[in-house]
C-alpha cells in the first residue's frame, strides 16, 4: 500500500507514535457543560505496527481543519487515551495487514483518571477553589479560572469513599460553579465559572438557521422551548450556638409564567455550614433548577460549536430570534472522511451536530446530580490534643477526633472539626456531663449520616483502655471512676462504685481529695447496723440552731488529750441514775456568782462573796484532826 500522509487531511492526528503512523477517518465528540467530553475517534496505522501500550494513557490531539469567511481556521480537540480497541485490518490477503489496522481510541479529559481513584479525607479551612484546584493537580489537571465570586473557607468538608471525581463535582455543584474544557495544540484545560462572562463567541458566532441548502456552515434544524420549572427554593437547617433561630434562605424568581409561584424546592440541611449563606445557597439552587426553562435544541454542520460557547442568529425564518445570541450547553458531533489518503482535500465528508442552548443571558449553574456519600450506622474513632494535652475542649464541651479511615490526618488538634458530645441530660447550665479525654475512643455518628456533620454519642473501651476492674472476675461492679489530671496515675481518681453481688452489696464513694456536700434542706441518714466514722485529722461541726443527740444504749467519749466545753447561755446535765467522775488530779471548778450542792434538805453554798452557807438536819464534821482559824468564831 501507498504510505499516505496527513498534510492535506481536513481531520489530523498527532499522537507520541510519530507523524502519518495513525491517519483518522472519523470523529465522534460527546461535550456538555460540567460534564466531561469523550472523544471517540477512527484511526488506521499507515504502513507500521503498533503496540497498544503506545498509546494507552498518552496526549493526543486531533486538528479539525475549516473555513470560516474564506479563512482556514485549525480547531484542536486535546485528551488522553483511555482506550483502544483493535477492529480489523484494511487490506485482505496482505503480507503487512498487521501494518495496516484500524482502531478505535477513546479520548478523555485528564479528569477521566479522578474517577479511578477513591479516597477518604478531611479538607479543612479551604474554599472550594482551593479544594479542587488542589485535587486537579494531583492528576496533573490544567485550570483555568474564570471564578468572579469570593468564597468562604468551609471549616471541614469531607472526601468519604467517593472518587475524586465525584468529590471535586459535588463541590462545584454545591457552590454553584460550572465548568466546560478548551483545547490547543497540546493541552485541554477545565474552565472553571460562576457567571456569563465566562462565555466566549464560536468562531462561527454569526450564524443562519435555514431549512434549505447553504454553501456556508448554517444550523438547518432548530426547535424553540419553554419548560415548567419551580418558581423557589427554600433551604433551612439548625445552629446549635443559637437554636431559637433557625437559618433559612428563600429565593424565588417567577419571571415567566411556566416558573410556577406556587412550587417550591425544600431541603432540609440540619447543622450543615451552608446554614451560614443560606439564602445565597437557596439563589444557586433556584439557577440549577431554572436553567432549562428555555432549552432549545438544533442542528447544524458548523464546526467551531463547542459547549460553553456562544452563537447569535444573523438570520432566522422567525424573525424574533435575529440576534438572539445561545449558549451551548450539550452538544454531539460527527466528522466523518470516507478516505483520506493525502491527495486532495476535496473528499467526500459528513459533517453534523446536534445540540441544546439556552439564551445566553442564562448563568447555566449545574444541578445537584453527585450525590453525597451517606455514613451507614456509626464509626469509632480517637480523641486528640495537642502533646501533653489530657483534656483538648472548647466552650460547648466539643472535642476532636481522629478516624481511623483519616490516612492524612494527625492525633493533635488540628485532626478534625470540633464535635458535639451527646450526654444523657442537657439543660441550660445543668444535666450530666462527662466529655472524652485525650486518647479515648469514641462512638460517632452522622447527622443525617452527613460526613461533615459527626457527633459524638458514647465511649468504649478497648485493648489499651480496659475497664476499671478485671472482668469477668468482677462482673457484680459498675459505677463511675474518674482519672486525676493532669498526669494522674492509676492511684489517683474519684469514684463512685456499685458491687451488686448477693449478699456482698456495697455502694463506695473516693475523693481523691476533698469531698464537699451540699443539703439546702433536710438530710437524714439511717444506717441499720454499725456506723464507723474516722478522721485522721480535725473535725469541726457548726450547728447554726439546735443540736440534738440521742443514744438508746451506752455512750462513750474517749479523748485522750484534752476536752475543752463552751456554752453561752445555760448548761443543763440530767441523769437519772447514778454519776461517777474520775479525776487524776485536781477538779477545779469556778462560778461567777455561787455553787451550790443539794440532796434532799442538806445543801452547800459558795458565793462569789466569800461566804460559804452549810445547811442540814445533822451535820457531822469527821477527821482526825480539825483546826479552824478565823478573826472571830460564834458558836450558837
Amino acid at each position: 500500500m501507498i504510505k499516505a500522509t496527513q498534510d492535506k487531511n481536513i481531520i489530523r492526528i498527532d499522537t507520541p507514535l510519530g507523524k502519518d503512523v495513525l491517519h483518522i477517518t472519523k470523529v465522534e465528540i460527546q461535550e456538555g457543560i460540567s460534564m466531561l467530553f469523550s472523544i471517540q475517534a477512527h484511526v488506521y496505522t499507515n504502513g507500521q505496527l503498533i503496540s497498544a501500550d503506545d498509546l494507552i494513557g498518552k496526549s493526543v490531539t486531533i486538528t479539525l481543519l475549516y473555513n470560516v469567511q474564506s479563512s482556514v481556521l485549525e480547531r484542536y480537540l486535546n485528551g488522553v487515551v483511555t482506550a483502544i480497541r483493535s477492529v480489523g485490518s484494511r487490506v485482505t490477503a496482505h503480507a503487512d495487514g498487521e501494518k495496516y489496522q484500524d482502531y478505535v481510541l477513546e479520548i478523555s479529559p485528564a479528569c477521566h483518571f479522578m474517577a479511578q481513584r477513591t479516597n477518604c479525607r478531611i479538607f479543612q479551612k479551604l474554599n472550594v477553589k482551593e479544594i479542587v484546584n488542589q485535587i486537579f493537580s494531583g492528576h496533573g489537571v490544567k485550570v483555568q479560572s474564570k471564578l468572579n465570586k469570593t468564597y468562604p473557607r468551609y471549616e471541614y468538608k469531607v472526601q468519604y469513599h467517593e472518587s475524586d471525581l465525584d468529590f471535586a463535582t459535588r463541590l462545584l455543584e454545591q457552590e454553584g460553579i460550572f465548568y466546560f474544557f478548551t483545547h490547543d495544540k497540546s493541552n485541554h484545560y477545565i474552565v472553571l465559572a460562576d457567571d456569563i462572562t465566562a462565555y466566549k463567541d464560536c468562531a462561527e458566532a454569526q450564524v443562519e438557521f435555514t431549512t434549505g441548502s447553504l454553501s456556508e456552515a448554517h444550523i438547518h434544524t432548530w426547535s424553540s422551548g419553554l419548560e415548567v420549572t419551580p418558581g423557589s427554593s427554600v433551604k433551612q437547617g439548625f445552629d446549635f450556638i443559637k437554636p431559637t433561630e433557625k437559618p433559612q434562605g428563600t429565593h424565588a424568581n417567577t419571571s415567566l409564567t411556566t416558573q410556577q409561584a406556587a412550587t417550591e424546592v425544600y431541603e432540609y440541611q440540619a447543622g450543615s455550614e451552608f446554614n451560614l449563606r443560606a439564602k445565597d445557597v437557596a439563589s444557586l439552587a433556584l439557577d440549577a433548577l431554572q436553567r432549562d426553562t428555555q432549552l432549545s435544541s438544533g442542528g447544524s454542520n458548523c464546526r467551531s460549536f463547542s459547549a460553553g460557547k456562544i452563537f447569535t442568529f444573523k438570520a432566522h425564518e422567525d424573525k424574533r430570534l435575529i440576534g438572539k445570541g445561545f449558549l451551548i450547553t450539550q452538544l454531539s458531533m460527527e466528522i466523518s472522511i470516507t478516505s483520506q489518503t493525502g491527495s486532495s482535500k476535496s473528499l467526500s465528508q459528513t459533517i453534523q451536530n446536534q445540540f441544546s442552548c439556552v439564551p445566553k443571558e442564562t448563568v447555566y449553574r449545574p444541578l445537584a446530580l453527585t450525590p453525597k456519600p451517606r455514613v451507614y450506622g456509626a464509626q469509632t474513632a480517637c480523641v486528640t490534643g495537642d502533646k501533653d494535652e489530657e483534656i483538648c475542649i472548647d466552650k460547648y464541651g466539643r472535642v476532636k477526633v481522629l478516624f481511623h479511615w483519616d490516612r492524612e490526618g494527625k492525633s493533635d488538634s488540628t485532626s478534625s472539626c470540633w464535635i458535639r458530645v451527646a450526654q444523657n441530660w442537657a439543660g441550660n447550665r445543668w444535666g450530666a456531663f462527662f466529655f472524652p479525654r485525650v486518647g479515648q475512643e469514641v462512638l460517632v455518628e452522622f447527622l443525617d449520616g452527613d460526613p461533615d456533620q459527626p457527633i459524638i454519642s458514647g465511649a468504649l473501651y478497648n485493648g489499651d483502655q480496659m475497664p476499671p476492674y478485671a472482668l469477668p472476675d468482677k462482673k457484680t461492679v459498675s459505677g463511675i471512676k474518674s482519672r486525676s489530671t493532669k498526669k494522674g496515675g492509676g492511684d489517683n481518681f474519684n469514684e463512685i462504685r456499685f458491687d451488686d453481688d448477693k449478699g456482698n452489696e456495697l455502694f463506695y464513694m473516693h475523693a481523691e481529695k476533698d469531698h464537699q456536700l451540699v443539703v439546702e434542706h433536710n438530710h437524714q441518714i439511717l444506717v441499720e447496723n454499725d456506723s464507723f466514722h474516722t478522721i485522721k485529722n480535725n473535725s469541726v461541726l457548726t450547728v447554726e440552731n439546735d443540736s440534738s443527740q440521742t443514744v438508746k444504749n451506752n455512750a462513750a467519749l474517749t479523748v485522750e488529750n484534752n476536752l475543752q466545753r463552751a456554752v453561752k447561755n445555760n448548761f443543763t446535765s440530767k441523769v437519772d441514775k447514778n454519776q461517777n467522775e474520775t479525776i487524776g488530779k485536781e477538779l477545779v471548778i469556778d462560778a461567777g456568782s455561787k455553787i451550790t450542792l443539794k440532796s434532799g434538805g442538806a445543801s452547800l453554798t459558795l458565793s462569789s462573796d466569800g461566804s460559804v452557807d452549810i445547811k442540814g438536819t445533822n451535820i457531822s464534821i469527821n477527821g482526825s484532826k480539825i483546826a479552824l482559824k478565823a478573826a472571830s468564831i460564834a458558836l450558837n
